[in-house]
């Protein structure tokens, strides 16, 4: 009894000291009725708000920004802002970005409310871009809902197999969820620090997928099969831009080529990815050391 007390004990003050972690899936609405995937992964503590936030996450212009930010439990008011790059899939050469200013009601911030509310869009120099509505749902909500409806899917023996597997809908919630790399894409990474930790494994079923691993033209690892234990290494970024890619050059027993990333930076900051990948097909990591500037459209 007392060691359950104990742990519970820590359990709690670990969760004071550190802040709880909340995970939501949206939309973006702006004014032309469009709609853009986001999603808010944050901490809070003492009031203050911190984390990451990721737009259109695993489309095309996927884009990963830490988040500040304040709760008022009192006023039930949620405000952050975008306040810098972590990556994109967009061209970091040619694109100017939005970053989002959000001010609206959350009932209580216990990983159910929604979030509700009004943004405001402004370039790096605060110049204005596009101002629109937020609205949110905790992401445990959403998959206790889609698991739910699911399960009544695939209890009704009027609907045929084949359109019970097209209607899966955790594939849909992974949409939104998960940060996959598909061949031919490309993630641009605001990479300030001259090191890397770049980490690989297989965290499925290990069988015998092989890749290349080319930096800056090198090639680092020739024919590697990802196993379950992690592989770590230290890459050095010596240029102000420079070129990671990982190539697919056996499916293994089990195709698609699959494996699990990680980037590390010294701070012990965490990109997590993983790759999806087809025979001779490759993911390119491009490593700027800051952000070219764009002259807005």
């Amino acid at each position: 009894m007392k060691c359950r007390l104990l742990l519970l004990f820590l359990l709690f003050s670990a969760s004071h000291l550190y802040g709880q972690t909340y995970e939501y899936l949206g939309l973006l609405k702006l004014p032309d009725s469009s709609l853009i995937p986001f999603r808010l992964d944050f901490k809070e503590m003492e009031g203050k708000v911190s984390g990451y936030s990721y737009t259109d996450l695993n489309g095309e212009h996927e884009t990963k920004s830490k988040v500040v930010g304040q709760y008022d439990s009192k006023e039930d008011l949620l405000e952050f802002r975008e306040v810098e790059l972590v990556y994109t899939k967009s061209d970091m050469m040619e694109t100017t970005f939005c970053n989002v200013y959000f001010t609206g009601k959350m009932r209580r911030l216990n990983g159910k409310s929604k979030i509700e509310g009004t943004f405001k869009g402004f370039y790096d120099d605060f110049t204005s871009c596009v101002n629109g509505e937020l609205v949110m749902t905790a992401a445990k909500k959403i998959q206790k809902r889609t698991d739910k409806f699911q399960r009544r899917v695939n209890r009704m023996d009027r609907i045929a197999d084949s359109i019970k597997e097209k209607i899966n809908m955790d594939k849909m919630f992974n949409r939104y969820s998960k940060n996959d790399l598909k061949g031919g894409e490309q993630l641009n990474i605001l990479w300030e620090d001259k090191y890397l930790k770049l980490v690989i494994w297989d965290d499925g079923e290990v069988d015998g997928d092989q890749i290349d691993l080319v930096i800056n033209g090198n090639k680092i690892l020739s024919a590697y099969s990802p196993v379950s234990k992690k592989k770590e290494m230290i890459l050095t970024l010596k240029d102000s831009v420079n070129t990671v890619s990982l190539k697919a050059i056996n499916l293994g027993t089990k195709p698609p080529n699959t494996a699990k990333i990680q980037l590390v930076d010294k701070n012990g900051e965490v990109i997590d990815l993983a790759s999806n990948l087809k025979l001779n097909e490759e993911v390119t990591f491009v490593f700027y050391k800051e952000k070219p500037k764009v002259k807005k459209s």
